[in-house]
């Protein structure tokens, strides 16, 4: 049976995409020894170890290089995810001991069971952050696709929450700077990060930084990580 397969037949992951995301990541041990082939060839029996805490998708990976890299303390904090999906953020989140996060989405039935039916999650499916009268938090988690996330960081502007979140320069170029989904030239990203620097800067965020994320996106497309406090006067 393949590597994937096996994982996810005995449970060790919710879905053959996060075997494989684990396995290519190099953080799957079979007998002692790390397996990076999906299609590795396994029996009943063999030693299975995963060498990272597993989460319901692979967004908390990329929340976690935020945490990590700015030093971020999430415990008893009030959380809102915009853009939550299988929940990853909301997920990392509770782990890290938030108090309640209020978990938004335009899709349906994405976020996983265990956060539907976590206390601490309030799911609101079916809704455009942009039509939500948005309630005290300390922290404002986002992770959006398809979309700019320029009108999403104005309307949350309004508040005073910390913001972490994820640019994603194919759905802020526009698709005649896309090859088969990615953004090719550094040049435009380069430039659309300094242009989204400066319009956090113009709604009176202090940019803390913006970094080159370590997991990529699906599609292989560099993201990048940033962290704003609103300016206090």
């Amino acid at each position: 049976m393949r590597l994937d397969e096996y994982l996810y037949v005995k449970k060790h992951v919710k879905s053959r995409s996060q075997a494989n995301d684990l396995i290519k990541r190099g953080l799957v041990k079979v007998n002692e020894k790390i397996i990076t082939k999906a299609s590795y060839n396994v029996d009943d029996g063999i030693d299975i170890f995963l060498l990272e805490e597993l989460y319901v998708s692979r967004g908390a990976y990329k929340l976690k290089e935020i945490i990590e890299y700015f030093k971020i303390n999430l415990e008893e904090k009030t959380i809102i995810d915009v853009g939550a999906s299988t929940g990853g953020f909301t997920d990392l989140a509770l782990k890290l001991g938030a108090k309640l996060v209020y978990a938004y989405d335009v899709g349906t039935n994405q976020l996983d069971k265990s956060l539907r039916e976590n206390p601490k999650v309030l799911s609101f499916e079916q809704t455009n952050i942009l039509d939500v009268e948005l309630p005290k938090a300390d922290f404002c988690l986002i992770d959006v696709s398809f979309t700019s996330i320029k009108p999403i960081i104005s309307h949350v502007a309004k508040n005073n929450y910390r913001i972490l979140g994820l640019i994603k320069p194919q759905f802020e170029v526009g698709s005649k700077y896309l090859k088969k989904g990615i953004v090719k030239d550094q040049k435009i990203v380069n430039h659309t990060i300094n242009n989204l620097r400066n319009y956090f800067i113009e709604l009176d965020y202090q940019v803390v930084d913006i970094i080159a994320a370590k997991t990529l996106g699906k599609e292989g497309n560099q993201e990048y990580l940033f962290y704003l406090i609103k300016n206090r006067h």
